[in-house]
């Protein structure tokens, strides 16, 4: 396999491995919201859009820290395409 296989095949496994976390931290965030609930009674129910959104940005952090640890852990980053790329070129110092 070439590079660019390699870099969409690790973004499709990193994309669903992030929705995975999402669901998880959202139904965590859920569980934690009616525990709440059940102690004091009204409380948890406004919590439900920010557990939502907790979530979500929970999952994009814990997966940026993970992606860049498998990268280093594997030695990945030669097997992988950059998926950006500078448009800035690079002026050449004039050596005198």
């Amino acid at each position: 396999m070439n590079k660019k296989v390699n870099t969409i095949v690790f973004i499709v496994a990193g994309t669903i491995v992030n929705l995975l976390l999402a669901i998880l931290f959202i139904v965590l965030l859920m569980v934690l919201i009616f525990k709440v609930e059940t102690i004091w009674p009204g409380r948890g129910e406004p919590m439900f859009p920010f557990a939502f959104i907790a979530g979500v940005l929970l999952a994009m952090v814990v997966y940026q820290r993970l992606s860049h640890w498998v990268v280093e852990k594997f030695d990945l980053s030669d097997k992988l395409d950059p998926l950006f790329k500078s448009r800035r070129r690079r002026k050449k110092k004039d050596q005198d």
